[in-house]
């Protein structure tokens, strides 16, 4: 082939290329070794709305032209400034290529590819993949949904039984490291005094309004420390870190003299009032978690016995 011929094809595969990125969907841009934009595709301009390339844009005015006018990529942290600074690190570190995934203001997802050469010139692709990205989004979504039903109870919001056991398990075997720092463990089980007759005098609706009012009380008379959880139908089993039995009293003192208190409106204009009894134990070494909820349940056996609406401390005589 001549040189007169190698030209042309030359010609020919510019003037494509050129005919390509004029109308394609590809983002395209080159910048200059002083970081000034020499060359932007037709969807790069559109992305960034600029009308023509301006030799004496850099990269740092490109970003902050485009925050000002609210395109370009999103900037989670909100600090532009801080975003140019990380941004520049990576993309001149060192010659080589980086592949990342962006997301921009117009709510569309793009796979960039970036080349740094040795000259310090800059070649970046992109290409849209926002089909793609929606979809992993939405099954991350619906992952973490799942993974919130399998440990949430549906009805109250609190952990269900797995869940709260789980932890307690969890938590028991942590306790060697938690008693050679003198940290104690205590755990609760409160039960809703006379529940059945809240279903059998006023219908299950309204039991089920009782049951997510003593679920908003327990989050807010509880510590952040503690996890309370349901374990049955009106039982809920609280786990207290570094909690002794005296302190954990006071605590669930609180939370049985607020359920006194509470009036719940239920259906055809009726409320419902409800109180509550709670057996407390610490837990060992030695203990298993069946150990354990034994004794807090044996504890709440005689908060029941002794007269219902009061809190029993296993080992304490409370008669």
């Amino acid at each position: 082939m001549d040189s007169s011929g190698g030209q042309s094809w030359n010609n020919d595969v510019g003037g494509a290329l050129a005919s390509a990125l004029a109308s394609g969907s590809l983002l395209v841009a080159v910048y200059g070794a002083d970081d000034t934009l020499r060359y932007a595709s037709a969807a790069f301009r559109q992305l960034f709305q600029l009308d023509s390339v301006d030799a004496t844009m850099t990269f740092d005015d490109l970003i902050r032209r485009g925050a000002s006018r609210n395109c370009g990529p999103r900037i989670d942290c909100g600090d532009v400034a801080a975003f140019i600074v990380e941004t520049q690190t990576r993309r001149r570190h060192q010659p080589g290529q980086r592949c990342f995934a962006t997301d921009t203001l117009d709510g569309r997802w793009y796979w960039m590819t970036e080349t740094l050469l040795e000259s310090g010139w800059i070649i970046v692709f992109g290409s849209e993949i926002s089909p793609l990205k929606h979809s992993e989004l939405a099954l991350t979504k619906a992952h973490s949904e799942a993974l919130y039903e399998a440990r949430t109870d549906f009805l109250t919001g609190l952990p269900n039984r797995r869940h709260v056991l789980s932890y307690l398990d969890i938590v028991i075997s942590t306790l060697p490291a938690l008693q050679s720092a003198q940290t104690p463990l205590s755990i609760a089980l409160a039960d809703l005094d006379r529940f059945k007759s809240i279903n059998d005098g006023f219908g299950h609706l309204a039991g089920d309004d009782v049951l997510r009012d003593f679920a908003h009380l327990a989050r807010t008379t509880t510590r952040r420390s503690d996890v309370i959880g349901r374990v049955g139908g009106e039982e809920f089993l609280v786990v207290m870190p570094g909690t002794t039995p005296e302190e954990a009293k006071a605590v669930l003192e609180r939370m049985r003299s607020a359920a006194e208190a509470r009036v719940v409106p239920v259906t055809a204009g009726r409320e419902v009032r409800y109180t509550l009894s709670v057996g407390i134990t610490e837990v060992s070494l030695a203990d298993s978690v069946d150990d354990a909820f034994g004794r807090a349940d044996a504890a709440l056996f005689r908060a029941k016995k002794l007269g219902r609406n009061r809190v029993s401390v296993d080992g304490v005589d409370d008669a």
